[in-house]
């Protein structure tokens, strides 16, 4: 079964990373959103299973769009990925608006997100790193 997954991040680059890496783990389904706007607008509108977010969007705050997601869509998973520097408030905020699971976004090392998709989604993956 393929899962339907939305990526919210306004970064280009990583946007377009995230969405290679998980054409990589043969999830097919993967719909890009540059704004939180943007991205509650297809929540709206569509159904998926997950949501990867950035911890830091360039039109709304991503505990809002995380709150937000976790009260109009229950069931979706949510995966936030923060800065490096991001202070131990800010995870555990995350967590409280209803994040899954809060991951340092690396740029290097996709380990972590794989093994977070695979624990919440059941996917398993032989995709290059």
């Amino acid at each position: 079964m393929d899962h339907r997954i939305l990526v919210i991040d306004g970064h280009p680059v990583y946007i377009k990373k995230t969405e290679g890496f998980l054409k990589g783990m043969t999830i097919t389904d993967v719909e890009l959103s540059a704004t939180g706007k943007e991205g509650l607008e297809r929540l709206d509108k569509e159904e998926f299973d997950l949501v990867i977010l950035s911890g830091i969007l360039p039109d709304m705050s991503s505990f809002k769009v995380c709150e937000t997601v976790r009260s109009k869509c229950p069931a979706v998973k949510i995966i936030v990925q923060v800065g490096l520097f991001c202070e131990m408030e800010d995870r555990d905020n995350f967590l409280k608006c209803g994040a899954d699971v809060v991951l340092d976004r690396k740029e290097k090392d996709l380990a972590p997100l794989e093994s977070a998709l695979t624990r919440l989604l059941g996917v398993n993956s032989n995709a290059a790193q």
